[in-house]
Formats: structure tokens, sequence, C-alpha cells
């Protein structure tokens, strides 16, 4: 057979010349078509920015100019926070080549088989470039597939026989972007959440678009707010199993007969009226994840939105659930769901037995200074109107237990828990708390034992509007005359050798106020010590005491207080270890005082003090036989009047501007007492006479001449009272 048939060989020269051409050009085309689709050359124009955009693909093929075939397709892209991928077996397109003169990619059909699409959230984000209509258009009027496999939204997996048909134009460089009018559906299929099937045997229906716009006019969620868009659901709905039995709480579902119908309308971020779903799931949870009915969730649209569920009861465990809900209008506020609270109405009766009930304070408290520990039944009738928990709402806890950790003490009972709403402008919403017993520990030994007790109680009260309840929480922690078995428990926060608590025991009542983080506060903490033994730089003492702390602000979360206003009272009182009178007296009052909780641990203070006699103070420097004689009838010289500051940190405890008076007696001082060792100057002053006391360990110099002098002249160990710490 010729290579030319001899029909063609009588055409006129021209015809014959321009086909020949002709086939040369469609072969050429075929050689350079197949070899740019075929080799690093189409990657190299597809893939020029592939931290945007990406494709790789298996063989191609292309017979005629502007179509091609293409296998093992693989498409990833991300704009914003938002990487899609999609994965084909194989599609076929054609493009309009006319098209591309005036600056447009544009492909009326693509036909693929064998999709699978996966879309997801990223935390690090490729920013959007500025609006701008300089970029080259893509539009794809029909991307059409009959056999979609899987479709993955984030944690929301869709497998089945999918089908779909979607179309869209965006301009790049910042152009508009706009979603034809596009369907997709699926037929028997899987619908599972983070690993949990929720239905199966699922038909599905979708149908969707929105108008041509540039991103900055609606970017993200407020795409919802211009889309159109129609869901319709028919599927059989999964068990849900919540086994709360093990280690950690184990989610799964089993196959059951319920089922999920739902058809909803969505237009311009509104749910048009007709929109229904009506879900009923069984529900399995708690330890072993028991059987507790057959929950139904009803949503109605019409002028508002409505939704009702029901749970019946369970006679083993009491748990039930009505509920009828109210939202006026149907707009849905994507960008800040919150704003659907103001607008809800309603009631919610039921019980339920929680495995953890700790969700309770999370909704009062916004650190985990408060909880409630493991789990118990909750009994709940809220009312709630526009928004706002109402009067007559109330929410009953039998038993559960309750931790408080204020101040690096941790405090734990069995309590009892009732909640109410309590009228006003606005109505407020209260939670008591009442522990019939506890104990207290520090926080970091918690079989320690500082002290326990009996009738603790602690109050929650806070705006009943659900927007702002956690916003200006108060909580009023109080108890009363807590046992203390052994002060010497409490050697832990003195840090200092050279304060020791060596016995005793006492009575504890506190009452303290903290907003909902726990950080800022008042109160007071009453210490009333019986037979209490301690030490002070090397000298011991017994007797009774009472220490009022009164804490005028707090930071529980930075660990910092001020205590102005402070007192302790010393009362029958024997110094030394000898016998002998135990009826010394002394009261010390914080004018101003600072706690640094936070390591290293500090007080700074300046305290007003009155004692019976200048004896204890005497004695820090020397023993009574080392005074001059005319200091020994000093001693016992009356009450007398004291001031000064102090600082007083792990390991160490400083005392400047000690000053002291009486009738016959003046005396100043300074002391250093640092693990276990002493140092210090004293100076005293009985008319013209004078002396001073250099101290230093167990040595200690006398200075009779010019003893005044002496003293200013030596070195402060803390700044000036007016200076900064």
């Amino acid at each position: 057979m010729p290579l030319i048939p001899e029909r063609v060989q009588r055409w006129p020269r021209p015809w014959r010349v321009a086909l020949l051409s002709l086939l040369a050009l469609y072969a050429l085309y075929l050689v350079a078509g197949n070899v740019f689709l075929n080799t690093p050359l189409f990657d190299a124009v597809t893939n020029r920015k592939p931290e945007k955009f990406s494709m790789q693909t298996g063989p191609a093929l292309t017979l005629l100019p502007g179509q091609a075939v293409v296998w093992n397709i693989r498409m990833r892209g991300q704009a914003n926070r938002t990487v899609y991928v999609f994965r084909a077996d194989r599609a076929s397109a054609w493009i309009d080549l006319v098209a591309l003169f005036r600056r447009e990619v544009r492909i009326p059909r693509i036909d693929a088989t064998g999709v699978e699409a996966d879309i997801q959230r990223v935390d690090k984000a490729i920013p959007p470039p500025p609006r701008g209509d300089r970029g080259w258009t893509l539009r794809f009027d029909a991307i059409h597939s009959d056999s979609i496999r899987s479709g993955q939204f984030g944690k929301l997996l869709i497998v089945g026989q999918g089908h779909g048909n979607v179309g869209f134009l965006k301009q790049l460089k910042g152009g508009p972007s706009e979603l034809f009018d596009s369907t997709a559906g699926f037929e028997q299929a899987t619908v599972s959440f983070d690993g949990v099937k929720v239905l199966d045997e699922a038909h599905l229906g979708a149908r969707f678009h929105f108008p041509r716009h540039y991103r900055d006019q609606a970017p993200g969620l407020r795409k919802f707010e211009i889309s159109w868009a129609q869901l319709q659901i028919d599927a059989r709905s999964q068990a849900l199993e919540i086994d709360t039995g093990g280690p950690h709480v184990k989610v799964g579902s089993t196959p059951s007969n319920a089922r999920l119908n739902a058809d909803v309308v969505l237009d311009q971020g509104a749910l048009q009226p007709g929109s229904r779903v009506v879900w009923r799931v069984p529900v399995h949870a708690g330890v072993d994840a028991d059987d507790r009915g057959l929950l139904s969730l009803q949503l109605d649209v019409a002028q508002d939105m409505r939704v009702q569920a029901r749970l019946p009861r369970d006679p083993e465990t009491g748990s039930e659930l009505h509920a009828d809900l109210r939202v006026t209008g149907t707009k849905i506020p994507f960008r800040a769901p919150a704003e659907l609270l103001p607008r809800l109405s309603g009631q919610v009766q039921g019980a339920w037995k929680f495995e953890s009930l700790n969700w309770i304070a999370d909704l009062f408290v916004r650190k985990p200074w408060f909880h409630l520990d493991g789990g118990g039944l909750l009994e709940g009738d809220l009312k709630i109107a526009d928004g706002q928990l109402a009067p007559g709402s109330t929410l009953d806890i039998p038993q559960v237990a309750a931790v408080a950790e204020v101040a690096g003490v941790r405090l734990r009972g069995d309590a009892n828990a009732h909640g109410r709403i309590v009228a006003g402008a606005p109505a407020q919403a209260q939670l008591d708390v009442k522990i019939p017993q506890f104990r207290a520990a520090p926080t970091d030994a918690p079989k320690a034992l500082l002290f326990d007790g009996r009738a603790m109680a602690l109050t929650l009260r806070g705006d009943a509007r659900l927007q702002q309840l956690r916003d200006g929480v108060r909580a009023h922690l109080r108890f009363n005359d807590a046992r203390v078995p052994d002060l010497t428990a409490y050697n832990r926060y003195l840090g200092n050798d050279n304060v020791r608590l060596l016995g005793g025991t006492g009575l504890l009542s506190g009452d303290v106020e903290m907003d909902s983080s726990g950080r800022v506060g008042t109160g007071r903490a009453d210490l009333r010590g019986r037979g209490a033994q301690l030490q002070v730089a090397g000298i011991a003492m017994r007797g009774d005491a009472q220490l009022k702390a009164l804490v005028q602000r707090a930071d529980f979360d930075a660990k910092q207080f001020d205590l102005g206003g402070t007192t302790v009272d010393l009362r029958n009182i024997r110094v030394g270890d000898a016998g002998g009178e135990d009826n010394w007296w002394g009261t010390v009052a914080v004018r101003k005082g600072h706690i640094d909780a936070a390591a290293p641990f500090q007080v700074d203070a300046q305290a007003d003090l009155r004692l019976r006699d200048a004896g204890p103070l005497l004695g820090v420097f020397a023993e009574r036989s080392a005074y001059p004689r005319w200091v020994l009838g000093l001693l016992d010289s009356g009450e007398v009047q004291a001031s000064g500051q102090l600082r007083w940190r792990s390991g160490e405890l400083r005392v400047e501007d000690l000053q002291a008076e009486n009738e016959r007696l003046s005396l100043r001082a300074r002391l250093d007492l640092a693990h276990a060792q002493r140092r210090g100057d004293l100076y005293l002053r009985w008319g013209v006479l004078g002396a001073g006391i250099e101290l230093k360990g167990q040595q200690r110099k006398w200075h009779l001449a010019g003893a005044r002098e002496w003293y200013e002249q030596q070195p402060r160990l803390l700044p000036a009272s007016g200076s900064a710490p």
C-alpha cells in the first residue's frame, strides 16, 4: 500500500502540500506535547511555587491540541491556613486555547475517576496577596466525577460511593473568586469523626455556591455569610460509647438501628424556614459504658430556631434529660459563636451521673485552683432567658470530692454543692460548696498534715449571663477552728535555722476572697497556738501565741501578698530553757508588710512592738552576766515601745532600725541571722550612759566610749524604709 493514497496524489499540488504540512505539524505536536507531559518540563511549569501549589502525575497522553488524559494525579495547595490535597486515578480535560489570549486558563470540563480529597487546617499560614486584578484567571466550569472514594475535612472522614460536579473561578494575585452552582453526594457512606464511626449506610447530598468576591470582603468563615448551601442526610446512627472505666476515657461506637435525618438550607449565613434535623442516638456512658437510653435531638427552623432533646429516665443511674431551647432569629454567627448566647431562651431539666464533675468548676474559675475531683450525680433545672440564667434555676450535687489550692496549701474533703440564681441587676449565679470535714496539706507534700477541721464553706458567685459568667466571679472560702495537731509542720515555711518551731498545737480559722483566676483577693487567717515552743536566734521560748494575719491584697497566682494590719500576740511566755516565771508578753503590729512567696521566698515588713520588757532583745546579743551593772538594772525596767523593719528570706533574717524606748531605756539595733549564725550591732543608752555591742557569731566586742558614733558609722543591713526593697 503506498504511503500516500492514489486519490490524494491526484489532488492539486497546493492541497497536497497543505495536507503534508498539517500532518507534519500534528506529528510534531504529538511528539512535543507528550514529551512535555511526561518529562520534568511539565513539573517545572506547574510547580513554580511548591509551597502554594504542587502537582505530581504519572503517565499522560495528549492526542489533540488542548486535550489531555493524565493518570495517578496528586495535587497539593495551601491558601492562608487551609491545606487541600486531591488525588485521582485518572483525569481527562479539554482546555480552551482561545481563552489563553485573554490571560485566562479555561477548562470547560474535567472528568476524574477514583477521587480522594483531604482538607486540613495548619498552624503555619501563607499570607494571601493584597487585592489586585492583574493576575491570570483560572476558570474550571465543571469538575465532574462519578467515583469519589472519600473526603476528609479536618477530623471528619466520609468514605463511600461518591459523586460530584464542582465549578469555580479564581483570579490569581489577589483577584476575585466565585463558586459556581455545584453538587456533591455519597451513597452507602460511612461517616467518622476523629476515628470514631458516627454514621453508616448514609445517603448524603449537598448543593452550594457563592458569588464572585474579593477575599477581604469575606475571608475565612465569613464566606458562609455570602453562600447558599443545602445539606441532606439520611443515615443509620451508631450508638455512642464513652467508657470511663480505665485510666483514660475511651470514646467509641457500636451499630444500632437509630437514624439521622436532616434537610438544612443556609442562605447568606441564616438557616432557612423549613430546615429540620432529627437525630436519635443511643448513648452508652460511664464505667464499662452502661446503656443510658436513646437520646433524641431535634432542630426545627421557622422564624426562630428551636432545639429539643429528650433522654428517658434510667432507673439504675437516675440519668434523664429534657431540654427545650429557642434561639431568636435564624442567623448563625460563624465568626463569634458566643453571640448566640444572648439569643438563647428555654429550659433544661435533667440528672446525670458523671464520672468527672470538674467541668462545673471550669464554668466558674479560669485557672485550676479549685476543682471537683471524681464523679457523682448532677441534678439540674436551668431556666434561661435571653442568654441569662434566670431565677428559679437550680443545680445540685449530693456528694463529690472538692479540692482547693490556695497560697500553696491544698484543702480537700467530701462535699455537697448547691447552685442557684439570685435575682438582681444583673442576676447572679451562685454555687455553694459545703465540706463537712476537710484536711489541709502543702501542695508539694500531699501526705503531710497542716490542719484539719469541719464545716468549710466555699461560695462562687458571678454574673448569670452565660457569656460573662467566668469574667466577674468572686470566690469566698471560710472555715473556723480547724485543728493544728503539730506546729512543727510549719517549719517548712520558715526556711530559717534561726527561727524554729519546736512543738505545740493550735486552732486555725480562715476567711479569704479571690477572683475566678485566684490572683487577687483579700482575707484573714487567725492562728491561736497553745504551748508553742520555738527558738529565735538561739533563745528558747514557750507559751501561747495568736497570729491574726490580714491579707489586704493577694495575687495567689504570682504568690504576692500584702500583710499590712497583721498582728502577733504573745502571752504567758517563758524565755530561756531554765525555769522561771512564764508571764512575759509582747505584741507585734505590722504597719506595712509584703510576702513574695515565689522563689526565693521573701518577707519585707515594718512593725510596731509592745513588750513587757527588753530582756529578750538584749538576750540576743549577750547573756545577762555579760552586761555592765547599770544595764542589768534596765532589763526589767518596764513596758517597752519598739519599732523596726525586717527582711526574711530562705535561710536568713535581717532586722534594721530596731528602736525601743521606755522611761529609762533607749535601744537601737540591727541584726543579721543567717544559717544559724548571728551578726549585729546594738546601742544602749540610759541617761548619759551608753554602750555598744558588736556581735559576730559567738564573739562580742564592747564599745563604751563613743558608742553612739560607732553605731551610726556601721553599714546598714537593709535600705531605709522609704527606699525600694
